[in-house]
C-alpha cells in the first residue's frame, strides 16, 4: 500500500511525499495524509510568489488562467476538490492533522477560500469555525485504546503542540465522530468521520520540527496504522514463516488443494456446459433479433444444424452450400414485414458474381419480419413486393421462423433425406418457400 502525504514529511520508501501542487491524482491513492495547514501556507507562497511550484507533469503554476504551458492556481484547487470526492467516494482514508479553518486569500477566481476546500464532511456538518475551534496544548489523553492510529499517537506524547480541537456539541457531530484522543481539559483533538464511502479522520499537531528519530518512528507508525485501518495484512510473510511446522496443517493444506483441483474441475465442466446451452439457447435469436450480427449469427448456427456448410466472401457475404451448391444469402429482420432492404443486397452480391464469373448464383433471403411478435400470431412476416421481386428475379424467400422450426426437427432427428429435400428447395425456389410441408408430411 502506497501512501500519499501531502506538505507532512514522512520518511519511509512507501510513502510518497509531495504538495498540493505537484501531487499526482489524489484519487490514485487509497491511504492520504494531508497537513492542513501546510497546504494553506504551500498556497500562500505560490499567491505571493515566494515560492516557485510546479505540477506532477512540470507545467508552471501561476495565480492566474491556465494557458498551454501554465495552470492556473484555481484550476489545480478545483481539480483536487474533486479527486478527494473521489478517493473517499472510493473508500479512501484522509487522515488530516487539525488546524483552525481560516481563509485563504488572494487566490484568482475565488473571493475567499476556507482551509478545508478540498476536503468533504460529513452530511450535516462543515468544517468551519463552528466545527473546528482554535486552541494550543501539549496534552493528549487516548480514548480509543484500540484504534489503529494510537500508534502515531503515541510517537507525539512528548512532541505534541495541538493548534485546534473539534466542538463536539455542534449539532450533527453527536453519533457521527468516533473520538479517538482528547486534551487533559477533555478537548475532542483526534477523531474519526464516516464520509461518503471512505473516512476522514483528523489529528492534532506535532511540534513543526519533529527530529529525525522521532519522524521515522512517525512514518513507520502510519505505514502499520493504515493497513489495520482497512482490516488488511499489507505485506507478505517472510519466506522463513513457511518453514514453521504447525501441528494438523500438511493434512488441513492437502484438504485444500484437493478441494481446488475438484473446484477447477466443476468449473471447467461448468464453462463446457454453459457453452453446449448457449449454443442451443441462441438458436432462438433467429426469432426476434435482426442485423449481421444477432441474426446472422443464429442463422448460421441453425443452418449448421440443418447440414449447410457455411462460409463467408472477403466482404463478410454469408454463403450457404449444399452438394457443391452455394447459395449467396441475406438475412434480414423487421419489427413490421421486411421490406425490399434485403432485395437490393442480394441483387447486388449477384450482381458481381455475375460480373466476375459470367454465371448468375443462387440466392436466399431469411426474413425475420413481426420479429418483437410471439411466432404464432405473425400475419405478414414478408412484403407484397419482396415476394414478387424474389419470384422474378429468381431466389428464394424463407422466413426466420420456417427456417427455426426446420432446425427444431432437424434436432428431433429429421432423416437425412428431408434435410436433403430441404436443401434442395431453398436452391430451386424462386419466392416464398415454406419448409413445414416437407417435414411435416413424415411425422
Amino acid at each position: 500500500m502506497r501512501i500519499l502525504s501531502l506538505s507532512h514529511r514522512l520518511m519511509h520508501p512507501s510513502i510518497d511525499n509531495h504538495n498540493i501542487f505537484n501531487a499526482p491524482s489524489v484519487f490514485d491513492y487509497e491511504a492520504i495524509v494531508v497537513d492542513i495547514g501546510g497546504i494553506a501556507k504551500t498556497i500562500q507562497n505560490a499567491i505571493s510568489s515566494n515560492e516557485s511550484y510546479l505540477t506532477h507533469s512540470d507545467r508552471q503554476i501561476i495565480n492566474g488562467e491556465s494557458l498551454d504551458e501554465v495552470t492556473g492556481i484555481k484550476d489545480i484547487l478545483d481539480r483536487r476538490q474533486e479527486e478527494f470526492t473521489r478517493a473517499l467516494e472510493n473508500g479512501s482514508v484522509v487522515v488530516a492533522f487539525i488546524d483552525a479553518p481560516s481563509q485563504i486569500t488572494g487566490v484568482k477566481g475565488f473571493q475567499g477560500l476556507d482551509r478545508y476546500f478540498f476536503l468533504p464532511a460529513p452530511a450535516g456538518i462543515n468544517w468551519d469555525y463552528s466545527t473546528i475551534k482554535g486552541g494550543e496544548g501539549i496534552t493528549l489523553s487516548i480514548a480509543d485504546d484500540e484504534h489503529p492510529l494510537v500508534k502515531v499517537l503515541e510517537v507525539y506524547r512528548t512532541e505534541l503542540l495541538y493548534r485546534s480541537y473539534l466542538n463536539e456539541n455542534v449539532p450533527g457531530i453527536a453519533g457521527k465522530a468516533k473520538i479517538i484522543a482528547r486534551s487533559s481539559g477533555d478537548a475532542v483533538l483526534a477523531a474519526e468521520f464516516n464520509v461518503l464511502n471512505g473516512k476522514v479522520i483528523f489529528l492534532p499537531t506535532p511540534v513543526p520540527s519533529l527530529t529525525q528519530t522521532t519522524s521515522q518512528r512517525e512514518s513507520e507508525a502510519f505505514v502499520i496504522a493504515f493497513p489495520e485501518l482497512f482490516k488488511r495484512m499489507d505485506s507478505p510473510p517472510p519466506n522463513w514463516v513457511q518453514e514453521i511446522d504447525v501441528p494438523g496443517l500438511d493434512a488441513l493444506e492437502s484438504e485444500e488443494n484437493l478441494r481446488k483441483t475438484e473446484l477447477e474441475r466443476i468449473k471447467e465442466s461448468l464453462a463446457e456446459a454453459t457453452s453446449l446451452a448457449d449454443n442451443k439457447r441462441n438458436l432462438r435469436n433467429i426469432l426476434w433479433t435482426n442485423g449481421d450480427h444477432a441474426l446472422k449469427l443464429a442463422v448460421i448456427e441453425c443452418a449448421e444444424i440443418l447440414g449447410f456448410s457455411v462460409s463467408e466472401t472477403t466482404k463478410n457475404e454469408l454463403i450457404l452450400s449444399s452438394n457443391d451448391k452455394d447459395l449467396f444469402t441475406v438475412v434480414d429482420g423487421s419489427i413490421d414485414a421486411v421490406d425490399m432492404s434485403p432485395h437490393y443486397r442480394l441483387r447486388s452480391q449477384i450482381d458481381n458474381v455475375i460480373e466476375k464469373e459470367s454465371q448468375s448464383p443462387r440466392g436466399l433471403i431469411i426474413a425475420n419480419g413481426q420479429r418483437l411478435t410471439k411466432p404464432e400470431e405473425r400475419q405478414n412476416e414478408i412484403s407484397v413486393p419482396l415476394q414478387i421481386a424474389a419470384e422474378s428475379v429468381g431466389y428464394a424467400v424463407v422466413t426466420a421462423q420456417e427456417f427455426f422450426n426446420a432446425t427444431i426437427a432437424a434436432l428431433n432427428g429429421t432423416t437425412p433425406e428431408l434435410l436433403e429435400t430441404i436443401h434442395e428447395k431453398l436452391l430451386s425456389t424462386d419466392g416464398i418457400v415454406n419448409l413445414t410441408e416437407i417435414y411435416s408430411k413424415s411425422e
